[in-house]
């Protein structure tokens, strides 16, 4: 598995093994405990932490330890307040996360902001179901790459998290208020370029 440094709008975190983002790539192998560097956490699918340490006995004794505002930027352009629409992500102290047209990564431990990625929706219905793969730097969030996925204009979307397997970012589409046919590509993480597409149903002329 090769190295990388970039967040996938709608929010994956590939291993990376520079700078201050390190994230050793067996830890995607590992059920997560000290980072939860996917939306699942982990390739099982069952987005679960063997953590303890809150429990039925000490419950009542947290307390909040820093609170982070998001700036009313829904409202900014007519669409009403921010709503968090993904799991954060965490990995070595920083947390990612989304909301509708917005990336954000904040320190873990103090709140602080580090970096804020803001995209300008191009006719889709918030956080790229117009149809966009977007790479950013975990370190600073500029952009990489962007990559166009599907046409909006068909009711596709795409708002589900990419998954990172190997050296391939498999992204897929949803939703089917057009009964469009659904697919599945995977796409090189370094240029986004496809590397290959499966389709849910077969063309014309073409044996299922």
């Amino acid at each position: 598995m090769r190295a990388h440094s970039f967040v996938c709008l709608a929010l994956a975190f590939l291993p990376t093994l520079a700078e201050s983002q390190l994230l050793p790539p067996q830890k995607l192998l590992q059920p997560p405990t000290d980072t939860w560097p996917t939306y699942n956490g982990d390739y099982s699918g069952r987005r679960f932490s063997s953590l303890n340490q809150v429990s039925a006995t000490n419950i009542n004794s947290l307390a909040l330890a820093w609170m982070y505002r998001i700036s009313n930027v829904g409202a900014q352009r007519g669409v009403g307040a921010p709503e968090i629409k993904s799991t954060p992500l965490m990995v070595n102290g920083v947390l990612y996360f989304t909301i509708p047209d917005h990336v954000y990564a904040v320190d873990a431990h103090t709140g602080e902001e580090l970096w804020h990625y803001d995209w300008q929706d191009q006719g889709g219905h918030l956080l790229a179901p117009d149809g966009w793969l977007i790479s950013l730097h975990a370190r600073d969030g500029k952009e990489r790459w962007r990559k166009k996925v599907a046409d909006e204009k068909l009711q596709y979307f795409t708002t589900m998290a990419p998954m990172i397997v190997g050296n391939h970012v498999l992204v897929g589409v949803g939703g089917d208020a057009m009964d469009v046919p659904g697919f599945l590509e995977a796409r090189d993480p370094e240029t986004g370029n496809m590397q290959w597409r499966w389709d849910s149903e077969p063309h014309a002329g073409e044996s299922e």
